[in-house]
């Protein structure tokens, strides 16, 4: 501390002691918030440094220095700091020796230090050794080696290796320990975040969702530089526990629903528990299905097992298009049992959609099996065909072209050749399904019913564009629509691409 020059010696001592014991005053409590030193009145013995209040302080520990830096002759203080240099090289036996003879009234940092400690070391004695001890510096310098190895080096026993700095590091660091105690608190939150609504079995997606949600309620909670430390500890836990025994199967069903089952091998047969209304071949029967993840599941096994119930003593045929897709046309009745006031009689069509739409053909050699003379003066003969769509649910209706549903009543019949329209229509895969629901829900074009005179037989062609992928459906020459019969065109469930993808 540099002093103004002062006129008057006893003004200049009064100055060096009033700004001296400020300084010390000051200084004390920097010890005091920093926590080196204990409470007042407290025999805390693990306190980093020791200090007495500055009015209890047999000696004052300001240095004043004058105009050129050197430590003023006035200071009262600073009368053996020599001598200490000598008592602090005495501390350790491998240190130089300082043995220059010191004089009482040399103002000088050694004698400063010298008589400080002198009195830091008599008050611990006096206080019956509660205050620290001062260990000879070979002694602490031996210590800290073995704990350096020890801690930081396996193979002299340590098994602390890996962690052992970082905690040293936090023991002595106030906000890694503050960071420390947060995270601690804030980990059993995030970590029964991940376990909240969990099922016994869960994907993949789902694990991940549940961990990035636990992340963000630990990021929210933690603080400071151990939140990376306790994150990485959630991540492996998280996967521990998703790991033992509790992974789901990860296959997905032709229509996107994930199976529920534990993982397992194929011998198993997949499930997701989810079930849908669905008509047999020839329509006249309603079951519930599994979800299919299977294309044999979805477009045959389904209808065989109804098949022995319903469809099994009617004429059939089995077809199949580009990679397997099973389809079938069959013959429920003769033309003649289609009434127009009252539509299709099966199970599951919404009022007022059950009704076919009339079309009328032309004579033409191409399709009249009679001679062409038979056909002079005659007009056209008319046809019945439906385009029956199906929903999840079981619902069934017929639509037009552009997917509008059929609404037709006996006082109220469909208009005249509307079903040529639809005929020369392409008609879409998919529209909503008319029923009143919250949740619409999609109807899939699955069955086409034709009714055609006597004297009528038609040939079986069908283009399915799916995916911008045009699928064929074409029956061999042998497979035709017999005249005078009601025959079923029953469609794919599932289509796929290319690539065997639904």
């Amino acid at each position: 501390m540099h002093l103004p020059p002062k006129k008057g010696r006893q003004g200049f001592n009064q100055q060096c002691k009033r700004l001296g014991l400020e300084m010390e005053t000051q200084i004390f409590h920097i010890f005091r918030k920093c926590r080196l030193l204990p409470k007042q009145n407290s025999r805390v013995t693990q306190d980093l440094a020791h200090l007495p209040p500055p009015n209890e302080l047999r000696e004052p520990f300001v240095l004043f220095l004058d105009g050129k830096g050197r430590p003023s002759s006035e200071s009262p203080t600073f009368k053996h700091v020599d001598t200490a240099l000598y008592y602090i090289s005495q501390l350790s036996a491998t240190a130089p020796q300082y043995t220059q003879d010191v004089k009482e009234d040399t103002m000088t940092l050694g004698s400063f230090l010298k008589r400080n400690v002198k009195n830091l070391r008599s008050q611990v004695t006096q206080e019956k050794g509660d205050g620290p001890q001062l260990a000879p510096l070979g002694e602490w310098y031996s210590a800290a080696i073995l704990l350096y190895h020890f801690y930081c080096h396996a193979d002299n026993g340590g098994n602390l290796s890996e962690h052992g700095p970082a905690k040293i590091v936090m023991q002595l660091d106030p906000e890694g320990q503050y960071s420390e105690n947060r995270c601690q608190k804030a980990y059993p939150v995030a970590s029964a975040a991940y376990m909240d609504s969990l099922p016994s079995h869960y994907t993949h997606a789902i694990h991940q969702r549940q961990l990035q949600h636990a992340l963000h309620i630990l990021r929210s909670r933690a603080k400071g530089p151990a939140f990376s430390t306790y994150a990485a500890k959630l991540r492996e836990d998280c996967e521990a526990i998703w790991s033992d025994g509790r992974k789901g199967c990860e296959s997905i069903s032709l229509t996107g629903n994930a199976c529920v089952l534990p993982l397992h091998d194929s011998t198993r047969i997949h499930s997701n528990r989810l079930r849908m209304r669905s008509a047999c071949s020839c329509g006249r029967s309603i079951s519930y299905r599994s979800d299919p993840f299977t294309l044999e599941s979805a477009n045959h096994e389904f209808y065989m097992s109804l098949a022995d119930k319903c469809c099994s003593t009617l004429p059939q045929h089995r077809l199949f298009g580009r990679n397997q897709l099973s389809w079938m046309i069959c013959n429920i009745g003769p033309a003649s049992s289609y009434q127009t006031t009252m539509g299709i009689e099966q199970p599951g069509f919404l009022l007022g959609a059950q009704y076919l739409l009339p079309w009328d053909l032309p004579p033409d050699e191409a399709w009249a099996p009679e001679p062409k003379n038979a056909w002079r003066g005659k007009r056209s003969v008319r046809c019945y065909v439906g385009y029956e769509y199906e929903c999840s649910k079981g619902h069934r209706f017929y639509c037009c072209a552009g997917g509008v549903p059929v609404k037709g009543s006996p006082a109220n019949m469909v208009k005249e050749n509307s079903g040529g329209n639809n005929v020369m229509s392409d008609m879409i895969l998919y529209t909503t399904c008319p029923s009143h629901t919250n949740k619409p829900l999609l109807g899939q074009l699955m069955r086409i019913v034709v009714c055609s005179p006597e004297q009528v037989s038609l040939s079986v062609c069908l283009n399915v564009s799916y995916r911008n992928i045009l699928i064929s459906l074409t029956a061999p020459d042998n497979v035709q629509i017999p005249g005078g019969k009601m025959t079923v065109i029953r469609l794919p469930y599932v289509y796929c691409d290319e690539a065997d993808n639904p």
